[in-house]
């Protein structure tokens, strides 16, 4: 396919309808910060509570990976992200509904559930439409639309709440999601790249191919640094960056929420401008390992400071974590490169099962770390320390990456 004319059509076709998907996707991750403190005072919720139903969201999406992977890879994107889209549509009018915790949870893990292939089928559907030499590129537009949901969960919905409730602002959300479904399944996104692949792997095998990558050290190198930057990275921006600017920056309800949507508004300029500056280097013959390698540090670097509340411009430096922090995704499309095209679902999927876990245990870590520290104690100390332990752990799957680089000149 080449010229204008098909690249507009896979834009259309295979792009924009994954793309509002993986918009909603992480428009549900990122609410909680805004409905936080009426969620809590509604329900009853303290901090460790609140990031405990939070991060449900990252249990069931990570659990649901593997198995996504297959599907992705057997039934294709557009099938199986639109019957998945329906349980995230449930999952939220339960959540609207919910007056204690168990309604919570349950709510919020169907949401998890519903759009956990989101990204993973819309990363399938960009190996199916685009050379895989573009995926960078393609990704870091896609995540950029990622960005744009995210934003849309701050001062968007801190102003709706001036005039309505929580439990408004998420059957909005579970109204737009089935609409999203229905586009997704009539829209005729199927590629002919995997008209003859669907199905033609028996079932077993496949899983069998997926579980397997776990026990592979090359894997587990790639996945490691994925998951500590990204999983952090996850796990600030969807919840505790607001209370750290409060509890460090001595930010205002209002404060936080501004440098919330900083946050926010960076990640969705990070991922296309970072991705196009991949794809340029790529172009280059500078291995994408390579690149992801450098990113991952610029990231890691930031945290220090806010691990010990050094920060003379928090919401500059927020602003700053929410844009490198786009760089981390690398890790896909780099582990992806050196697998077959045929693998692509499972390969992501399965970095998307341990990034995952991994911010399901910051977030609801950083929690119990807050309460755990108590009253008598300032909730600055509390924060600077939980930034510390995970920036720490950063550190050292960095270096471990690094080390396993191949020390080889630039591709010509």
């Amino acid at each position: 396919m080449s010229g204008p004319a098909p690249v507009l059509a896979r834009v259309l076709r295979c792009f924009l309808p994954f793309a509002a998907g993986y918009f909603l996707s992480y428009a549900f991750r990122a609410v909680n910060a805004a409905i936080g403190p009426d969620l809590a005072r509604d329900t009853g919720l303290d901090p460790s509570a609140l990031g405990a139903i939070t991060s449900v969201y990252f249990v069931t999406f990570a659990l649901s990976q593997i198995p996504i992977g297959v599907a992705l890879d057997r039934w294709g994107p557009q099938r199986t992200e639109s019957v998945l889209l329906c349980f995230a549509a449930l999952g939220a009018f339960v959540f609207a509904r919910a007056e204690d915790a168990s309604g919570l949870v349950v709510g919020r893990a169907l949401i998890g559930l519903g759009v956990a292939a989101c990204l993973m089928a819309a990363f399938k559907a960009n190996t199916l439409y685009w050379p895989i030499n573009r995926l960078p590129l393609a990704n870091g537009l896609l995540m950029g639309f990622g960005g744009l949901g995210a934003a849309s969960a701050t001062l968007p919905v801190e102003h709706l709440l001036t005039t309505t409730d929580w439990r408004a602002v998420i059957d909005m959300l579970a109204i737009a999601t089935l609409v999203v479904a229905l586009s997704i399944r009539i829209l005729p996104t199927a590629s002919p790249r995997s008209a003859t692949a669907a199905g033609a792997v028996a079932l077993g095998p496949q899983v069998r191919a997926a579980v397997t990558l776990l026990t592979e050290a090359s894997f587990w190198r790639f996945a490691g640094l994925t998951a500590l930057t990204h999983g952090t990275y996850l796990a600030y921006q969807t919840l505790w960056a607001g209370p750290w600017l409060r509890a460090v920056a001595d930010a205002t309800r209002e404060e936080a929420a501004i440098g919330m949507a900083l946050v926010t508004g960076a990640m969705a300029l990070g991922y296309p401008i970072l991705g196009a500056v991949a794809d340029r280097l790529a172009a280059r013959g500078y291995a994408t390992e390579k690149i992801f390698a450098v990113y991952a540090a610029i990231f890691v670097a930031l945290e220090v400071p806010l691990a010990f509340g050094w920060s003379p411009a928090p919401l500059a430096h927020w602003a700053a974590f929410g844009f490198f922090g786009c760089g981390t995704v690398l890790g896909y499309a780099a582990l992806t490169q050196l697998r077959p095209r045929a693998m692509a679902g499972r390969v992501n999927a399965t970095v998307n099962l341990v990034v995952f876990l991994f911010a399901f245990v910051v977030q609801w870590g950083i929690g119990g770390i807050v309460a755990a520290y108590g009253p008598e104690v300032p909730a600055s100390v509390a924060h600077t320390t939980a930034m510390a332990v995970v920036t720490g752990l950063q550190a050292a799957a960095l270096l471990w990456f690094i080390l396993g680089i191949k020390q080889a000149e630039p591709r010509a």
